[in-house]
């Protein structure tokens, strides 16, 4: 297996917790980022429906995770 990291750019969030706009700007930052890591993937040969389905699932796992942690709090 090799590896090819690439380092995808994620800006800092420029509105405050309390900001209405910080949602919207979460979806920009992580939307352009998901983008191209996608690509990323698709290049080194994996197809996009196969990445699609692996990150949901990831994603899922990922939430059900955060979800008993707190839980636990």
């Amino acid at each position: 297996m090799v590896s090819t990291r690439q380092t995808i750019e994620i800006s800092k969030p420029q509105h405050p917790v309390t900001d209405s706009y910080r949602a919207v700007e979460r979806e920009e930052v992580l939307e352009l980022a998901f983008r191209d890591f996608v690509q990323t993937v698709v290049a080194a040969g994996w197809n996009e429906p196969e990445v699609a389905l692996t990150l949901a699932d990831i994603a899922d796992d990922y939430v059900m995770a955060l979800a008993g942690r707190v839980a636990e709090k």
